[in-house]
């Protein structure tokens, strides 16, 4: 997903085409958050900055983005989905500052007013690191051994192996023969002759199903 949006001032937001940033007021009232300057490390005194603040938020977790803004402040603000900023026209904002939902700081950057050039990012030593993307979950394939020969009234049990990360594989067993007695992985055979089981897998988490087949000659 992305999203972008137009902030005019402090709090003005314009032309907000999507809904993963969205500004926050403080717990104690007002439009801009009370942070200590970002871009000093240490120092004897500490000093604040009014700065406008969002909450950015996609399926990885939420990250906080702050902006050293005043009322003349205009800028363009496009999220790619995963947490990477684009800033255009910025007009009367000189920083802007990356932080985990907690206020740890990630990483800052300088506007041209400042820069005299090309926005730069700064990543302090020892900062937070952003959300990453959990590890997506994978299902490729399930494969169906055991006996492949049985007698008449035989009752074989089967194994079902799956390929992939998916934890929630639920399987189907089935036989081609209708006399045939299935219950979970276990087989009755009845009436001689060749069938082919078949198992079926299925993941809800990925959305996919697999199959497999086995040839069984039953004497």
């Amino acid at each position: 997903m992305a999203d972008s949006l137009v902030l005019t001032g402090v709090k003005d937001v314009r032309k907000h085409t999507g809904t993963e940033m969205l500004r926050r007021n403080p717990k104690g009232g007002g439009d801009t958050f009370q942070l200590k300057r970002w871009w000093v490390a240490g120092g004897s005194s500490t000093v604040y900055v009014d700065a406008t603040v969002f909450d950015v938020t996609t399926g990885n977790g939420t990250v906080k983005l702050a902006l050293d803004t005043s009322m003349s402040t205009n800028v363009r603000i496009d999220h790619d989905g995963s947490f990477n900023f684009t800033f255009i026209g910025a007009n009367e904002l000189s920083r802007a500052a990356l932080f985990t939902d907690t206020f740890e700081l990630i990483e800052h950057y300088v506007f041209p007013a400042i820069s005299g050039g090309k926005i730069m990012t700064v990543t302090p030593s020892g900062g937070a690191v952003r959300p990453t993307p959990a590890p997506q979950l994978t299902f490729t394939g399930v494969i169906l051994s055991g006996d492949t020969t049985a007698a008449d009234g035989d009752t074989k049990t089967y194994t079902a192996t799956k390929s992939g990360s998916a934890t929630d594989v639920t399987y189907l067993l089935t036989s081609s023969e209708a006399n045939d007695v299935v219950t979970d992985l276990s087989v009755e055979f009845n009436d001689a002759g060749s069938r082919t089981l078949t198992l079926t897998g299925s993941s809800l988490a990925v959305g996919s199903t697999k199959a497999d087949t086995l040839s069984v000659t039953v004497s």
